[in-house]
């Protein structure tokens, strides 16, 4: 042992052994920090067995160590690496790499706290020496790493990513028997010395986590506020042997987020954006999100999706030409390696299962900052619209429409709109007409119109806008009860109503 530890090291190493620390953990509170002899543990052993170590390992066999409780001890490693190994071909990620993130029972900080505590006084420590021996400490779950991730590289065929993380994340949980009853011991023992001591921490803990005494959060802020001497005051030192090992309470998998993007015509004047629920009960029976979406999430597999567009259309609005700007987050997939193949492949499928819904553009792979473009978007961009609109008492002079086309960024005030009232607050918005563009119908674009008036005193026309996001078109038109000022009534003097409205273009550079 001389051969890697130092004298203080050897000391330390040897009173963790009598009490029954298992041998890695003998090694990490000495700080040897080459993980190859936490790797071997054979070629530890032989080390340990060389040395005088050998006359006082009293603890040996199929007891779990009072510091680690197990985690680093070959009886609960293999079948911790077996059900990790079976969490993982059970959930089938594509993911050629993989991250690791441990969560351990907290009474090994306090098991660890008092340890280093022990040593200290066993050996005499300055306050120094004392601060230097607790940084040198390893972190179990830095060893644990050291010693598992080069097991499940072989195991589960993906390679640990140690630089950067992985997008594919294995979230391993270790549960301990008596963990709550440690803390909430070790709680009841400082009783009201701990209260009267930090009383402004203890109303904000209570505030915090409620009567929830022995939360892990509730637990850390009380190891952090409380001294060395108030914590042995009320510990065991050293610690108690445990009488069982720790086991392993849950595996998860989760892969990051992929996101997808591109554009979308909406065709129908009966289709939603989004599924629409009235207390709990679907009032479409589709819509565009489930047309575009339920397709991907088939193919990658994903869990959940998340849909998000730059602005919306109403249920009786289309959206045509060059269409809609969207993105879609697939949350946790298992299909991540996405091919520019199989992202034209669900054009097509998206396109040929519906009338409603085409997709205009390629589907590409977007990253964050695309979505920040998208989200910014929708308060730069300018919008373009058609509107059909009718003049319920029409001028004598057909020529006045055209006093529209000589009209420039026009500045209207739109209150919140009675349609949207019950989920927008009542707020007045600011918004700019940039132009527009005004003309008489011709009789055939007034063929599909339902019920469309035949009567003189109605006269039809086509009016197009170039507006502000975020305007509220149909109520520019018919001017929402005086709510938007000026509305098309106000300029033209007459009463004006939308028929059809169609957005016919969303100038945002995208995808």
């Amino acid at each position: 042992m001389s051969s890697i530890l130092t004298e203080e090291g050897e000391k330390i190493f040897h009173l963790l052994r009598l009490e029954g620390c298992c041998l890695r953990c003998c090694l990490r509170f000495t700080g040897c920090n080459n993980p190859k002899y936490y790797q071997n543990l054979d070629e530890l052993k032989n080390l340990v067995q060389s040395s005088e170590a050998k006359k006082v390992c009293v603890k040996e066999k199929d007891l779990p160590c009072i510091a680690c409780l197990g985690i680093l001890q070959s009886e609960v490693e293999e079948s911790v690496i077996e059900s990790i190994k079976q969490k993982v071909q059970n959930e089938n990620y594509d993911c050629s790499t993989f991250t690791c993130a441990l969560t351990v029972p907290i009474s090994l900080f306090l098991r660890e706290r008092s340890l280093h505590i022990y040593i200290c006084k066993k050996l005499n420590l300055t306050k120094d020496e004392y601060s230097t021996f607790k940084y040198k400490t390893l972190n179990v779950k830095d060893i644990w790493k050291w010693i598992a991730l080069p097991k499940l590289e072989d195991i589960i065929g993906k390679r640990p990513d140690l630089t950067t993380p992985s997008p594919f994340l294995l979230e391993i949980f270790f549960s301990y028997v008596n963990d709550e009853n440690e803390c909430c011991t070790l709680l009841d023992q400082l009783g009201n010395n701990y209260n009267e001591c930090s009383e402004q921490e203890r109303m904000n803990r209570k505030r915090k986590f409620g009567n929830n005494k022995c939360s892990r959060k509730n637990i850390e802020s009380v190891m952090i506020s409380i001294t060395d001497e108030m914590f042995q005051k009320y510990y065991l030192f050293p610690p108690v042997q445990p009488d069982s090992f720790i086991n392993i309470g849950k595996v998860l998998c989760s892969h990051s987020s992929i996101f997808i993007g591109g554009r979308y015509n909406k065709l129908s004047r009966q289709l939603c954006q989004t599924p629409w629920f009235i207390d709990g009960e679907k009032k479409m029976e589709t819509s565009v999100q489930d047309i575009i979406c339920e397709p991907i999430v088939k193919a990658v597999k994903a869990e959940s999706i998340k849909f998000q567009s730059s602005g919306r259309e109403d249920v009786d609005v289309r959206n045509i030409h060059s269409g809609r700007p969207f993105a879609i987050e697939l949350v946790n997939p298992r299909i991540t390696k996405i091919s520019t193949e199989l992202l034209s492949n669900l054009v097509t499928i998206i396109n040929d299962s519906s009338t409603q819904v085409k997709i205009t553009t390629n589907l590409k792979l977007l990253t964050r900052d695309d979505l920040k473009k998208l989200k910014e978007g929708e308060n730069v961009k300018t919008k373009f619209y058609r509107a059909l609109c009718v003049c319920r008492n029409a001028p004598q002079d057909k020529s006045n429409i055209e006093l529209l086309n000589e009209l420039k960024n026009v500045e209207i005030i739109q209150k919140t709109p009675i349609r949207v009232l019950h989920r927008r607050p009542l707020t007045p918005r600011v918004r700019y007409i940039y132009d527009m563009r005004a003309r008489w119908a011709k009789p055939e674009e007034l063929l599909n119109l339902p019920n469309a008036p035949t009567d003189t005193d109605n006269m039809f026309f086509v009016l197009d806008v170039r507006a502000q996001a975020g305007t509220y078109v149909k109520e520019f038109v018919h001017g929402d009860f005086g709510r938007t000022k000026p509305s098309l009534c106000d300029l033209l003097n007459t009463e004006v109503d939308i028929v059809a409205l169609d957005v016919t273009g969303i100038n945002l550079d995208w995808p």
